[in-house]
């Protein structure tokens, strides 16, 4: 595998192994110092020590042992959750909760809807009736393989109050049942606009030129050929800042034996449950749907306008 490993510094373009895939991001954010550089830019804020809380149970890097977190009433996207301690703008340092969440395919837009349906009832409940004292805050970041809004199109949307497309500082006036669900510790990225942001998106803040390379790192559009588990990626154009990350993916083609196999199994082998999955997802969403009279149930062609192949 060593032969596949074009250092930075010998080619303008390196291969890496496809992070789209659920084992080689969970091989990444295994490594602390590159989920603590993932995480940070995802967020937008110095973290200074992190832990990984997935349960040992979950983070097995065979796609085969790795146990099913999902049932039959609970089908979920895939997770990683840390703990990390977060140094904010203003200066004051806090121990938060970081899950960050990732989808492989285009249907798993409604396993998304359904998380934010639980969010959103949980939310209300422990507001009107549990409310809940000195719990630690969690920031919830979504790296998505489809879109959820057609008005702004931008690749990081952080929802808050103005509910702002990071690259284009473009606010959502229209209403948006996903967006609508979140708040202010929610971070959505659209992977598939990566291609509809331009240099004069980022080239003129470091910060987005960062961030923008991070997330160049999941375009699918630079899939070899012949190899769509490889990804090509023009290594003279990475900032120092993610360096790491590049390199941990690199290593992961010498290190991490079995690759590929474990790839095939994660797409072979386990796409009959995930599409289980994503089919239980959207009848448990018209059950929710159908307990709220005050929310609206889009059809299923309405649903499938937001997805992007």
């Amino acid at each position: 595998m060593t032969d596949e490993i074009n250092m930075l510094d010998d080619s303008e373009y390196i291969i890496i192994p496809n992070p789209i895939y659920d084992v080689v991001f969970r091989y990444l954010m295994e490594d602390p110092e590159s989920a603590m550089i993932v995480l940070s830019t995802l967020i937008d804020e110095k973290i200074l020590n992190l832990k990984n809380k997935t349960p040992k149970q979950n983070r097995s890097l065979n796609p085969i042992q790795l146990q099913i977190s999902s049932s039959v009433d609970n089908p979920r996207l895939f997770q990683i959750d840390f703990e990390a301690t977060v140094r904010w703008s203003n200066g004051e340092e806090e121990v938060v909760g970081i899950e960050i969440f990732k989808s492989t395919q285009s249907d798993d837009i409604h396993k998304f809807e359904w998380f934010l349906n639980q969010y959103h009832r949980d939310k209300s409940q422990q507001t009107s009736l549990y409310p809940q004292k000195n719990s630690q805050r969690v920031i919830r970041v979504f790296l998505l393989s489809f879109v959820i809004e057609n008005e702004i199109n931008d690749l990081v949307i952080k929802p808050g109050s103005l509910k702002t497309g990071i690259f284009r500082n473009s606010q959502l006036a229209a209403g948006n049942r996903f967006i609508e669900k979140m708040d202010s510790d929610f971070v959505v990225v659209q992977l598939p606009n990566i291609s509809r942001i331009e240099a004069g998106d980022f080239e003129n803040d470091n910060y987005k030129k960062e961030l923008f390379a991070l997330l160049k790192l999941f375009d699918q559009k630079l899939k070899l050929r012949k190899d769509g588990h490889r990804l090509m990626i023009a290594g003279l154009h990475i900032p120092e800042s993610i360096l790491l990350v590049v390199r941990r993916l690199q290593w992961a083609l010498a290190e991490f034996y079995g690759i590929d196999e474990h790839i095939y199994a994660e797409e072979e082998r386990l796409a009959h449950i995930m599409h289980q999955e994503n089919q239980i997802a959207y009848y448990l969403n018209k059950l929710y749907f159908l307990e709220k009279p005050d929310q609206t149930l889009n059809s299923k062609t309405q649903t499938e306008t937001n997805l992007i192949a």
